[in-house]
């Protein structure tokens, strides 16, 4: 699951509070630094499946020999992200520095006044938060400060974990590059930047940034990428649902799984009351949306997709795990009594530390529905670069079974998962990382994400909604 990612994203939406920078001594960072590194090497699943272990070792001491006096955990974080990011896995990172971000902002901080998105392998204009106005959105942006943007993306690639580009520029598009330029290159008071018309004429603008508080009550007013709101209703006579978050939100906010935050009951009695006017109504189509879904757990997944199934269902061709200290301390502390967990729980608290393991998910499969809610009529899964963690593990099972067509863009990757999280002990900042190597249905081991049956982009710059507005003409077509 993708939560704490998710939740420490949302998160920049905050009402800020003063923190102290606190510094930590150049002993007390090293000594984290040695704890992130052996307890990722003896936790993850694998930490060096994209990256060597000597580069590994090599940028470890290159870190160690660099920490030389007293840091700051915004310091620390622009040291230790990157080295986390080497294993070029979505689900290991360490979180977000917000705090030190909150602080920047009520001590007059300022910040880079362009927010940007990505299409073809090209930086354009999001929104100008500058006082420019020749700049608008749509423009593509060429370079900062005399540097091509292509050299400006590869700074802020090194610091985020994930796949390929294509999942690094949708987390800058949650996250917002003005943040991230910040949080990997500092402040910054003027700006000369190249920008390309659309009419290809190329003019040189200087620009200066702008107080965080104005750019964070700017964003707050925006509609966001992220949408965990769950949602029922029907356009003329085709259902609409909006599962929502695959998990209960923890109502203290805190971003770690617990029992109470996996209880699927509530959702349950959701979906039978959704598909129980679907009946009613006697619909023959039916939308599933997933685009901005955080994602969640398979136990709220499979009782939606059991609906509409129509044959015994299971969301990949294998799960192995890992075992650790820490795995089996988040084991000990579920409360779910399902077979499917009971016996990951069993194999992971009996198994050496380290050692690897096979579910075989074949005994595991879920039941379609059996009873008058049972809908088997046409269904439309509609997912974004935006669909995260088991937003993209149903959609591709979905596919791969036939249950329904998927409708949208390209997901990210997702074949590393089951996310566990430990602290550095001095810093107290959280880490997160994968326990287990997910492959779809299908078996396709590839890192490319999901892709759907039709491929169909939004429009940023415009207010329609491109996917939806193509499924639906698809329905009134008749086409599936």
């Amino acid at each position: 699951m993708k939560i704490r990612f998710i939740l420490l994203i949302t998160a920049f939406s905050f009402h800020c509070l003063a923190q102290n920078q606190a510094k930590f001594s150049a002993q007390a960072v090293k000594e984290d630094l040695k704890f992130l590194y052996e307890t990722l090497d003896k936790s993850h699943y694998n930490l060096y499946v994209n990256t060597k272990k000597e580069i590994f070792d090599k940028e470890f001491e290159s870190i160690m020999n660099s920490i030389e006096d007293s840091l700051t955990l915004i310091q620390i974080n622009r040291l230790f992200q990157p080295f986390t990011a080497l294993s070029k896995l979505g689900h290991c990172n360490i979180e977000l520095p917000i705090s030190s971000y909150s602080s920047y902002l009520q001590n007059g901080g300022t910040i880079f006044p362009l927010d940007l998105y990505f299409k073809d392998n090209q930086v354009f204009i999001l929104e100008n938060y500058s006082s420019d106005t020749s700049i608008v959105p749509g423009d593509e942006i060429i370079s900062i400060n005399g540097k091509p943007m292509k050299e400006v993306m590869n700074g802020i690639y090194k610091y985020l974990s994930g796949e390929n580009d294509y999942s690094k520029n949708t987390q800058i598009e949650i996250i917002s590059f003005p943040r991230l330029f910040w949080i990997v290159n500092g402040e910054n008071k003027n700006y000369s930047v190249v920008i390309k018309k659309h009419d290809g004429k190329q003019i040189n603008i200087d620009i200066s940034s702008i107080p965080c508080i104005e750019f964070e009550g700017k964003m707050a007013q925006k509609k966001q990428p992220i949408n965990p709101s769950r949602d029922f209703n029907f356009i003329d006579n085709i259902a609409y649902l909006r599962p929502g978050l695959f998990y209960n939100p923890p109502k203290d906010g805190n971003t770690q799984i617990n029992s109470d935050v996996i209880d699927n009951k509530k959702f349950i009695r959701f979906l039978d009351s959704c598909f129980t006017v679907i009946h009613n109504k006697k619909t023959n189509e039916l939308i599933i949306d997933l685009r901005g879904n955080p994602g969640g757990a398979a136990t709220f997944s499979n009782p939606m997709v059991s609906f509409f199934a129509t044959e015994p269902f299971i969301g990949g061709s294998k799960l192995l795990i890992r075992t650790s200290e820490i795995n089996k301390n988040f084991w000990k502390e579920s409360t779910d009594t399902s077979r499917f967990f009971s016996d990951i729980k069993k194999e992971v608290l009996s198994r050496e530390n380290g050692s690897r393991f096979e579910i075989p998910l074949i005994k595991h499969k879920f039941q379609p529905r059996n009873d008058s809610l049972r809908f088997d009529s046409n269904v439309y899964i509609l997912i974004n670069r935006f669909s995260f963690s088991e937003s993209i593990v149903i959609s591709a099972m979905i596919q791969d079974y036939g249950f329904g067509k998927l409708i949208g863009e390209q997901t990210t990757p997702v074949a590393y998962g089951n996310s566990r999280q430990f602290k550095l002990p001095n810093t107290q900042m959280t880490v997160t990382f994968p326990a287990a190597y997910f492959i779809r249905v299908n078996g396709d081991t590839s890192l490319k994400g999901t892709i759907p049956d039709y491929i169909i982009n939004d429009d940023v710059l415009t207010v329609k909604d491109e996917i939806l507005d193509y499924t639906l003409d698809l329905i009134k077509k008749g086409e599936n």
